[in-house]
Protein backbone atom coordinates (compact mmCIF):
# COMPACT_ATOMS: atom_id res chain seq x y z
CA UNK A 1 0.00 0.00 0.00
CA UNK A 2 1.17 3.49 -1.23
CA UNK A 3 1.79 5.87 1.82
CA UNK A 4 -0.62 8.64 0.20
CA UNK A 5 -3.19 5.69 -0.12
CA UNK A 6 -2.23 5.17 3.88
CA UNK A 7 -2.54 8.62 4.53
CA UNK A 8 -5.80 8.96 2.89
CA UNK A 9 -7.11 5.84 4.71
CA UNK A 10 -6.28 7.08 8.08
CA UNK A 11 -7.77 10.90 7.40
CA UNK A 12 -11.04 9.21 6.24
CA UNK A 13 -10.95 7.34 9.50
CA UNK A 14 -10.06 10.12 11.45
CA UNK A 15 -12.80 12.23 9.54
CA UNK A 16 -15.76 10.21 10.50
CA UNK A 17 -14.72 9.18 14.16
CA UNK A 18 -14.56 12.88 14.04
CA UNK A 19 -17.95 13.04 13.64
CA UNK A 20 -19.32 10.57 15.61
CA UNK A 21 -17.96 11.79 18.68
CA UNK A 22 -18.42 15.34 17.84
CA UNK A 23 -21.81 15.64 19.89
CA UNK A 24 -25.25 17.63 18.70
CA UNK A 25 -25.84 20.97 19.34
CA UNK A 26 -28.17 21.62 22.66
CA UNK A 27 -31.30 23.54 22.26
CA UNK A 28 -32.98 25.84 24.40
CA UNK A 29 -36.37 27.97 24.41
CA UNK A 30 -37.09 30.38 26.89
CA UNK A 31 -40.61 31.11 26.01
CA UNK A 32 -42.54 33.75 28.10
CA UNK A 33 -46.27 34.29 28.67
CA UNK A 34 -47.91 37.50 27.24
CA UNK A 35 -44.84 39.21 27.18
CA UNK A 36 -44.77 42.92 25.59
CA UNK A 37 -43.29 43.57 22.14
CA UNK A 38 -41.37 46.39 23.67
CA UNK A 39 -40.06 44.89 27.21
CA UNK A 40 -36.98 43.61 25.43
CA UNK A 41 -34.55 44.18 22.73
CA UNK A 42 -34.91 47.28 20.55
CA UNK A 43 -37.57 49.40 21.47
CA UNK A 44 -37.19 48.67 25.58
CA UNK A 45 -38.49 51.06 28.30
CA UNK A 46 -34.91 51.96 29.20
CA UNK A 47 -36.46 51.95 32.91
CA UNK A 48 -36.84 48.51 32.73
CA UNK A 49 -33.60 46.85 34.67
CA UNK A 50 -32.89 43.29 32.24
CA UNK A 51 -29.17 43.40 31.85
CA UNK A 52 -29.36 39.26 31.35
CA UNK A 53 -32.03 39.77 28.41
CA UNK A 54 -29.64 42.53 26.73
CA UNK A 55 -26.44 40.43 27.30
CA UNK A 56 -28.52 37.88 25.29
CA UNK A 57 -29.42 40.47 23.00
CA UNK A 58 -26.13 42.53 22.77
CA UNK A 59 -24.42 38.67 21.63
CA UNK A 60 -27.13 36.98 19.36
CA UNK A 61 -29.58 37.75 16.85
CA UNK A 62 -32.62 39.91 17.17
CA UNK A 63 -35.30 39.58 15.14
CA UNK A 64 -37.21 42.78 14.95
CA UNK A 65 -40.42 41.00 12.54
CA UNK A 66 -41.23 37.69 13.87
CA UNK A 67 -44.48 36.33 14.42
CA UNK A 68 -46.11 34.19 16.47
CA UNK A 69 -48.94 31.22 15.36
CA UNK A 70 -51.75 33.03 16.94
CA UNK A 71 -52.37 35.63 19.20
CA UNK A 72 -53.63 33.97 21.81
CA UNK A 73 -51.87 30.87 24.01
CA UNK A 74 -53.26 27.34 23.10
CA UNK A 75 -52.74 27.71 18.72
CA UNK A 76 -49.47 29.37 19.55
CA UNK A 77 -47.98 26.84 21.45
CA UNK A 78 -49.47 24.45 18.59
CA UNK A 79 -47.63 26.14 15.78
CA UNK A 80 -44.49 26.11 17.62
CA UNK A 81 -44.37 22.78 18.68
CA UNK A 82 -45.48 20.85 15.37
CA UNK A 83 -44.75 23.44 12.62
CA UNK A 84 -48.40 23.47 11.49
CA UNK A 85 -50.42 26.38 11.54
CA UNK A 86 -52.87 25.34 14.19
CA UNK A 87 -55.92 25.23 11.28
CA UNK A 88 -54.57 22.52 9.66
CA UNK A 89 -54.81 20.39 13.09
CA UNK A 90 -57.86 21.37 14.68
CA UNK A 91 -55.86 22.83 17.64
CA UNK A 92 -57.89 26.33 17.24
CA UNK A 93 -61.22 27.62 18.59
CA UNK A 94 -64.10 29.70 16.92
CA UNK A 95 -66.39 29.70 20.02
CA UNK A 96 -63.89 28.83 22.84
CA UNK A 97 -60.04 30.04 22.07
CA UNK A 98 -58.50 28.39 24.40
CA UNK A 99 -58.08 24.76 26.11
CA UNK A 100 -59.62 25.11 29.89
CA UNK A 101 -59.45 22.87 33.09
CA UNK A 102 -61.30 19.55 32.57
CA UNK A 103 -61.33 19.73 28.77
CA UNK A 104 -62.03 16.43 27.40
CA UNK A 105 -59.61 16.74 23.88
CA UNK A 106 -56.00 17.90 23.57
CA UNK A 107 -52.99 17.71 20.84
CA UNK A 108 -53.78 15.00 18.88
CA UNK A 109 -51.52 11.89 18.82
CA UNK A 110 -51.15 12.17 15.35
CA UNK A 111 -49.23 15.28 15.66
CA UNK A 112 -46.06 15.16 15.38
CA UNK A 113 -43.39 17.87 17.50
CA UNK A 114 -39.57 18.72 17.12
CA UNK A 115 -39.20 17.33 20.39
CA UNK A 116 -40.68 13.95 19.47
CA UNK A 117 -38.03 13.78 16.12
CA UNK A 118 -35.02 15.41 18.41
CA UNK A 119 -36.36 12.77 21.10
CA UNK A 120 -35.86 9.85 18.71
CA UNK A 121 -32.92 10.99 17.66
CA UNK A 122 -31.07 10.56 20.73
CA UNK A 123 -31.78 14.00 22.65
CA UNK A 124 -33.16 14.02 26.14
CA UNK A 125 -36.09 16.77 26.30
CA UNK A 126 -37.75 18.74 28.98
CA UNK A 127 -40.01 20.76 29.52
CA UNK A 128 -40.50 23.43 32.68
CA UNK A 129 -43.18 25.62 32.81
CA UNK A 130 -46.54 26.27 31.12
CA UNK A 131 -48.08 23.45 28.67
CA UNK A 132 -51.98 24.47 27.50
CA UNK A 133 -52.30 21.85 24.62
CA UNK A 134 -54.34 19.68 27.05
CA UNK A 135 -54.53 18.74 30.56
CA UNK A 136 -55.50 15.36 30.83
CA UNK A 137 -52.59 13.10 31.45
CA UNK A 138 -53.40 11.55 27.96
CA UNK A 139 -52.26 14.86 26.54
CA UNK A 140 -49.56 15.68 28.45
CA UNK A 141 -46.20 17.03 26.76
CA UNK A 142 -44.52 13.31 28.20
CA UNK A 143 -46.93 11.65 25.72
CA UNK A 144 -46.10 14.13 22.66
CA UNK A 145 -42.00 14.17 22.93
CA UNK A 146 -40.58 15.11 25.84
CA UNK A 147 -38.59 13.12 28.92
CA UNK A 148 -39.71 15.47 31.86
CA UNK A 149 -42.35 18.06 32.87
CA UNK A 150 -42.91 20.02 35.99
CA UNK A 151 -45.08 22.83 35.31
CA UNK A 152 -48.98 23.83 34.78
CA UNK A 153 -51.33 22.21 32.76
CA UNK A 154 -52.87 26.03 31.53
CA UNK A 155 -53.09 29.11 32.15
CA UNK A 156 -51.88 30.50 35.78
CA UNK A 157 -55.16 32.51 35.71
CA UNK A 158 -57.77 29.27 35.77
CA UNK A 159 -59.09 27.39 37.69
CA UNK A 160 -60.75 30.05 39.57
CA UNK A 161 -64.37 29.86 41.46
CA UNK A 162 -66.68 32.64 42.38
CA UNK A 163 -69.33 31.82 44.43
CA UNK A 164 -70.92 28.31 42.66
CA UNK A 165 -69.58 29.36 39.54
CA UNK A 166 -66.22 28.50 37.75
CA UNK A 167 -65.41 28.27 33.81
CA UNK A 168 -66.31 24.68 33.21
CA UNK A 169 -69.83 25.40 34.58
CA UNK A 170 -70.23 28.58 31.58
CA UNK A 171 -69.03 26.73 29.33
CA UNK A 172 -71.06 23.71 29.93
CA UNK A 173 -74.52 25.93 30.33
CA UNK A 174 -73.47 28.64 27.11
CA UNK A 175 -77.23 30.10 27.56
CA UNK A 176 -76.60 31.04 30.65
CA UNK A 177 -73.19 32.31 30.71
CA UNK A 178 -73.26 35.64 29.35
CA UNK A 179 -75.85 37.24 32.46
CA UNK A 180 -73.52 34.71 35.14
CA UNK A 181 -69.95 35.62 34.03
CA UNK A 182 -71.53 39.49 34.17
CA UNK A 183 -72.45 38.97 37.54
CA UNK A 184 -69.19 37.87 39.06
CA UNK A 185 -66.91 39.55 36.62
CA UNK A 186 -65.93 42.50 38.87
CA UNK A 187 -64.86 39.92 41.52
CA UNK A 188 -62.60 38.12 38.66
CA UNK A 189 -61.11 42.00 37.85
CA UNK A 190 -60.99 42.30 41.49
CA UNK A 191 -59.18 38.57 42.24
CA UNK A 192 -56.72 39.29 39.16
CA UNK A 193 -55.20 42.90 39.94
CA UNK A 194 -55.23 42.07 43.99
CA UNK A 195 -53.62 38.10 43.54
CA UNK A 196 -54.07 35.66 46.56
CA UNK A 197 -52.74 32.30 45.40
CA UNK A 198 -55.88 30.60 46.54
CA UNK A 199 -57.69 32.10 44.35
CA UNK A 200 -56.96 29.85 41.40
CA UNK A 201 -56.61 26.21 41.87
CA UNK A 202 -54.04 25.50 39.25
CA UNK A 203 -52.11 22.16 40.18
CA UNK A 204 -48.02 21.83 39.98
CA UNK A 205 -47.55 18.70 37.87
CA UNK A 206 -44.48 16.67 37.74
CA UNK A 207 -43.92 13.82 34.65
CA UNK A 208 -41.56 11.45 33.95
CA UNK A 209 -41.21 8.94 30.92
CA UNK A 210 -39.55 5.97 31.44
CA UNK A 211 -37.64 3.79 29.17
CA UNK A 212 -40.08 0.88 28.91
CA UNK A 213 -42.89 3.78 27.82
CA UNK A 214 -44.15 4.34 31.25
CA UNK A 215 -45.01 7.31 32.88
CA UNK A 216 -44.56 8.34 36.92
CA UNK A 217 -47.35 10.76 37.17
CA UNK A 218 -47.98 13.38 40.47
CA UNK A 219 -49.46 16.65 41.39
CA UNK A 220 -46.64 18.49 43.40
CA UNK A 221 -49.16 21.28 44.31
CA UNK A 222 -52.26 22.51 44.56
CA UNK A 223 -52.52 25.59 44.42
CA UNK A 224 -49.29 26.07 42.81
CA UNK A 225 -47.55 28.12 44.97
CA UNK A 226 -46.94 31.50 41.97
CA UNK A 227 -45.11 33.16 44.13
CA UNK A 228 -41.88 30.77 43.73
CA UNK A 229 -43.08 29.64 39.97
CA UNK A 230 -40.67 31.88 38.32
CA UNK A 231 -37.97 30.22 40.77
CA UNK A 232 -39.43 26.62 40.95
CA UNK A 233 -39.06 26.77 36.54
CA UNK A 234 -35.91 28.16 36.40
CA UNK A 235 -34.27 25.47 39.47
CA UNK A 236 -35.57 22.43 37.58
CA UNK A 237 -34.10 23.48 33.92
CA UNK A 238 -30.83 23.94 35.55
CA UNK A 239 -30.64 20.00 37.44
CA UNK A 240 -32.02 19.29 33.96
CA UNK A 241 -29.10 20.59 31.77
CA UNK A 242 -26.75 19.65 34.57
CA UNK A 243 -27.99 16.11 34.49
CA UNK A 244 -27.85 15.95 30.49
CA UNK A 245 -24.26 17.44 30.98
CA UNK A 246 -23.48 14.63 33.28
CA UNK A 247 -24.96 12.14 31.08
CA UNK A 248 -23.34 13.37 27.88
CA UNK A 249 -26.57 13.82 26.37
CA UNK A 250 -27.37 16.48 23.55
CA UNK A 251 -30.66 18.25 25.28
CA UNK A 252 -33.81 20.25 23.92
CA UNK A 253 -35.32 22.47 27.10
CA UNK A 254 -38.39 23.90 26.86
CA UNK A 255 -38.45 27.37 29.79
CA UNK A 256 -41.86 27.83 29.30
CA UNK A 257 -43.06 30.81 31.62
CA UNK A 258 -46.42 31.00 32.55
CA UNK A 259 -45.00 34.61 33.56
CA UNK A 260 -45.89 37.67 33.01
CA UNK A 261 -49.20 36.54 32.46
CA UNK A 262 -51.94 37.74 35.05
CA UNK A 263 -51.92 36.89 37.81
CA UNK A 264 -48.90 38.54 38.11
CA UNK A 265 -46.49 36.83 41.21
CA UNK A 266 -42.73 37.68 42.30
CA UNK A 267 -40.90 35.91 44.87
CA UNK A 268 -39.47 37.34 47.78
CA UNK A 269 -35.87 38.72 46.60
CA UNK A 270 -38.11 40.41 44.01
CA UNK A 271 -41.00 42.46 45.72
CA UNK A 272 -40.56 46.11 45.25
CA UNK A 273 -36.78 45.25 43.68
CA UNK A 274 -37.82 47.89 40.67
CA UNK A 275 -39.51 50.35 42.04
CA UNK A 276 -41.32 50.47 39.16
CA UNK A 277 -44.62 47.95 40.10
CA UNK A 278 -45.41 44.71 40.05
CA UNK A 279 -45.06 43.86 36.57
CA UNK A 280 -41.65 45.13 36.51
CA UNK A 281 -40.46 43.07 39.53
CA UNK A 282 -42.06 40.08 37.62
CA UNK A 283 -39.80 40.86 34.58
CA UNK A 284 -37.00 41.65 36.83
CA UNK A 285 -37.23 37.61 38.15
CA UNK A 286 -37.56 36.43 34.45
CA UNK A 287 -34.16 38.21 33.68
CA UNK A 288 -32.56 36.40 37.21
CA UNK A 289 -34.12 33.17 35.25
CA UNK A 290 -32.35 33.79 32.01
CA UNK A 291 -29.00 34.96 33.82
CA UNK A 292 -28.94 31.52 35.61
CA UNK A 293 -29.59 29.65 32.46
CA UNK A 294 -27.20 31.72 30.54
CA UNK A 295 -24.85 31.63 33.50
CA UNK A 296 -25.21 27.31 34.18
CA UNK A 297 -24.46 26.87 30.68
CA UNK A 298 -21.09 28.54 30.81
CA UNK A 299 -19.58 27.08 33.51
CA UNK A 300 -20.16 23.59 32.44
CA UNK A 301 -18.09 24.44 29.15
CA UNK A 302 -21.56 23.90 26.65
CA UNK A 303 -21.97 27.78 25.93
CA UNK A 304 -20.29 27.27 22.76
CA UNK A 305 -22.65 24.47 21.64
CA UNK A 306 -25.80 25.73 22.75
CA UNK A 307 -28.86 27.70 20.38
CA UNK A 308 -30.64 29.40 23.12
CA UNK A 309 -33.98 31.34 21.88
CA UNK A 310 -35.97 33.90 23.69
CA UNK A 311 -39.43 34.72 22.74
CA UNK A 312 -42.96 35.11 23.33
CA UNK A 313 -46.26 33.12 22.73
CA UNK A 314 -48.05 36.29 21.95
CA UNK A 315 -48.33 40.40 23.14
CA UNK A 316 -49.15 41.85 26.25
CA UNK A 317 -53.24 41.36 27.32
CA UNK A 318 -53.55 44.82 27.29
CA UNK A 319 -56.91 44.30 29.16
CA UNK A 320 -54.95 44.86 32.36
CA UNK A 321 -52.73 47.62 31.59
CA UNK A 322 -51.45 47.90 34.84
CA UNK A 323 -50.54 44.71 35.22
CA UNK A 324 -49.21 44.00 31.39
CA UNK A 325 -46.41 45.00 29.39
CA UNK A 326 -46.56 47.47 26.52
CA UNK A 327 -46.31 46.44 22.55
CA UNK A 328 -45.42 50.19 21.70
CA UNK A 329 -44.69 51.14 19.06
CA UNK A 330 -47.07 47.80 17.47
CA UNK A 331 -50.50 48.40 17.62
CA UNK A 332 -52.91 46.75 20.44
CA UNK A 333 -52.03 43.63 21.90
CA UNK A 334 -52.94 40.18 22.79
CA UNK A 335 -56.06 38.88 20.93
CA UNK A 336 -55.93 40.96 17.88
CA UNK A 337 -54.33 40.72 14.47
CA UNK A 338 -52.86 44.16 14.64
CA UNK A 339 -49.37 43.74 14.78
CA UNK A 340 -49.59 43.94 18.61
CA UNK A 341 -51.00 41.12 18.90
CA UNK A 342 -48.70 38.28 17.10
CA UNK A 343 -45.63 40.07 16.40
CA UNK A 344 -43.18 39.02 19.15
CA UNK A 345 -39.74 40.01 19.60
CA UNK A 346 -37.11 37.01 19.39
CA UNK A 347 -33.79 36.74 20.01
CA UNK A 348 -31.42 33.65 19.15
CA UNK A 349 -27.31 33.01 20.04
CA UNK A 350 -25.73 29.84 19.17
CA UNK A 351 -22.83 28.31 17.43
CA UNK A 352 -22.09 30.56 14.19
CA UNK A 353 -25.15 33.03 14.69
CA UNK A 354 -24.09 36.33 13.44
CA UNK A 355 -24.74 39.00 15.66
CA UNK A 356 -26.93 41.87 14.77
CA UNK A 357 -30.42 43.00 14.13
CA UNK A 358 -32.28 41.34 11.44
CA UNK A 359 -35.71 43.01 9.91
CA UNK A 360 -36.79 40.11 7.70
CA UNK A 361 -39.63 37.87 8.45
CA UNK A 362 -39.93 34.81 10.48
CA UNK A 363 -42.52 32.39 12.16
CA UNK A 364 -42.49 30.45 15.60
CA UNK A 365 -43.51 28.05 12.94
CA UNK A 366 -40.23 28.03 11.84
CA UNK A 367 -38.86 26.49 14.87
CA UNK A 368 -39.68 22.73 14.06
CA UNK A 369 -37.44 23.44 10.19
CA UNK A 370 -34.77 25.54 11.41
CA UNK A 371 -33.86 23.37 14.90
CA UNK A 372 -33.76 20.17 13.40
CA UNK A 373 -31.19 21.32 10.31
CA UNK A 374 -29.16 22.73 12.75
CA UNK A 375 -28.94 19.40 14.45
CA UNK A 376 -28.56 18.00 11.51
CA UNK A 377 -31.91 15.82 11.67
CA UNK A 378 -33.93 15.02 9.00
CA UNK A 379 -37.60 14.83 9.15
CA UNK A 380 -39.93 12.24 8.91
CA UNK A 381 -42.27 14.91 7.82
CA UNK A 382 -42.03 18.37 6.75
CA UNK A 383 -44.57 20.54 8.30
CA UNK A 384 -46.30 22.72 5.67
CA UNK A 385 -45.77 25.93 7.60
CA UNK A 386 -42.35 25.53 8.60
CA UNK A 387 -39.38 27.26 6.88
CA UNK A 388 -35.41 26.95 7.48
CA UNK A 389 -34.29 30.15 8.57
CA UNK A 390 -30.75 28.75 9.83
CA UNK A 391 -28.90 30.39 6.61
CA UNK A 392 -30.22 33.76 8.08
CA UNK A 393 -28.98 32.88 11.43
CA UNK A 394 -25.52 31.71 10.14
CA UNK A 395 -24.87 33.77 6.83
CA UNK A 396 -27.50 36.45 6.77
CA UNK A 397 -28.94 35.27 3.86
CA UNK A 398 -32.69 36.62 2.84
CA UNK A 399 -35.05 34.77 5.13
CA UNK A 400 -36.85 32.33 3.27
CA UNK A 401 -40.26 33.14 4.44
CA UNK A 402 -42.47 36.12 2.81
CA UNK A 403 -46.41 35.57 4.27
CA UNK A 404 -47.68 35.86 7.51
CA UNK A 405 -51.57 34.81 7.84
CA UNK A 406 -53.08 36.21 10.77
CA UNK A 407 -56.15 34.07 12.12
CA UNK A 408 -58.46 33.98 14.92
CA UNK A 409 -60.03 30.96 14.92
CA UNK A 410 -60.42 29.46 11.46
CA UNK A 411 -61.15 33.36 10.59
CA UNK A 412 -58.44 34.79 7.83
CA UNK A 413 -58.36 38.05 8.85
CA UNK A 414 -54.90 39.59 7.76
CA UNK A 415 -51.97 38.52 5.36
CA UNK A 416 -48.97 40.10 5.29
CA UNK A 417 -46.60 39.69 2.27
CA UNK A 418 -43.27 40.60 2.22
CA UNK A 419 -43.32 44.75 3.51
CA UNK A 420 -47.25 44.88 3.37
CA UNK A 421 -49.79 43.73 5.15
CA UNK A 422 -53.97 43.85 3.77
CA UNK A 423 -56.68 43.80 6.92
CA UNK A 424 -60.12 41.64 5.65
CA UNK A 425 -61.64 42.27 9.77
CA UNK A 426 -60.01 44.20 11.98
CA UNK A 427 -61.29 43.87 16.05
CA UNK A 428 -59.97 44.78 19.17
CA UNK A 429 -59.49 42.16 21.99
CA UNK A 430 -62.06 41.38 25.10
CA UNK A 431 -64.40 44.01 24.41
CA UNK A 432 -61.75 46.63 23.60
CA UNK A 433 -61.96 48.91 20.88
CA UNK A 434 -62.22 49.10 18.05
CA UNK A 435 -65.53 47.17 16.81
CA UNK A 436 -65.71 44.29 14.97
CA UNK A 437 -65.67 45.31 11.16
CA UNK A 438 -65.44 43.32 7.69
CA UNK A 439 -63.83 45.55 4.86
CA UNK A 440 -65.15 44.97 1.22
CA UNK A 441 -61.79 46.65 -0.05
CA UNK A 442 -59.05 45.37 2.61
CA UNK A 443 -57.62 48.09 4.93
CA UNK A 444 -53.64 48.20 3.20
CA UNK A 445 -50.31 49.31 5.26
CA UNK A 446 -46.77 49.34 4.80
CA UNK A 447 -44.99 47.72 7.63
CA UNK A 448 -42.06 49.02 6.91
CA UNK A 449 -42.88 52.62 7.09
CA UNK A 450 -45.53 52.20 9.36
CA UNK A 451 -45.56 50.10 12.04
CA UNK A 452 -48.06 51.07 14.36
CA UNK A 453 -50.08 50.28 11.68
CA UNK A 454 -51.84 54.45 11.38
CA UNK A 455 -52.00 55.68 7.96
CA UNK A 456 -53.68 53.35 5.69
CA UNK A 457 -52.94 52.99 1.79
CA UNK A 458 -54.99 52.63 -0.88
CA UNK A 459 -52.92 50.79 -3.79
CA UNK A 460 -55.07 48.61 -5.44
CA UNK A 461 -52.31 47.19 -7.56
CA UNK A 462 -50.41 46.62 -4.03
CA UNK A 463 -53.72 44.99 -2.41
CA UNK A 464 -54.67 42.45 -5.81
CA UNK A 465 -50.92 41.07 -5.32
CA UNK A 466 -51.38 40.13 -2.28
CA UNK A 467 -55.10 38.86 -2.74
CA UNK A 468 -53.43 36.83 -5.06
CA UNK A 469 -50.82 35.35 -2.67
CA UNK A 470 -53.88 34.87 -0.49
CA UNK A 471 -55.20 32.42 -3.13
CA UNK A 472 -51.57 30.73 -3.37
CA UNK A 473 -52.15 30.19 0.23
CA UNK A 474 -55.32 29.10 0.74
CA UNK A 475 -55.25 26.80 -2.41
CA UNK A 476 -54.03 24.00 -0.29
CA UNK A 477 -54.75 24.86 3.24
CA UNK A 478 -57.75 22.53 4.89
CA UNK A 479 -59.08 23.05 7.61
CA UNK A 480 -59.65 21.11 10.18
CA UNK A 481 -62.70 21.10 12.95
CA UNK A 482 -61.85 22.79 16.10
CA UNK A 483 -60.59 20.60 18.92
CA UNK A 484 -61.42 23.61 21.25
CA UNK A 485 -65.15 24.10 21.02
CA UNK A 486 -65.93 20.60 21.44
CA UNK A 487 -63.56 19.96 24.68
CA UNK A 488 -66.47 19.85 27.09
CA UNK A 489 -68.64 17.39 24.66
CA UNK A 490 -68.35 14.07 26.46
CA UNK A 491 -66.10 12.06 24.12
CA UNK A 492 -66.51 8.87 25.68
Amino acid sequence: MSTKIAILILLFISFFSHTENTPKPNFIIIYLDDMGYSDVGIYKDERLKTPNIDLLSNSGQIWTNFYASSAVCTPSRAGLLTGRLPVRNGLYGNTIGVFFPGSGTGIPYSELTFPEVLNENGYTTGIFGKWHLGDKKKFWPTRHGFDEWVGIPYSNDMDWKVGDIDLEYLFRNPSLALEKYGEIAPKIVEKIRNPNIDDWNVPLHKSIKHSNNSFSDETLERPADQHTITKKFTEESLKFIEKSAENNKSFFLFLSHSMPHVPLFRSDGFVDSTKLGLYADVLAEIDWSVGEVLEKIKNIGIDENTYVIFTSDNGPWLLYPNNAGSAKPLRDGKGTTFEGGMRVMTIFKGPNIKTGIVKDIGSQLDFFTTILTLADIEAPFNPEDSYDLSKTLKYLEPSPRQIIPYFVGSELRAFRYKNHKIHFITQGAYNLPPERMEHEIPILFNLTTDIGEEEELLNLDTINEIKRQVDLFQKDLRIKNSLLDIQYIDLN
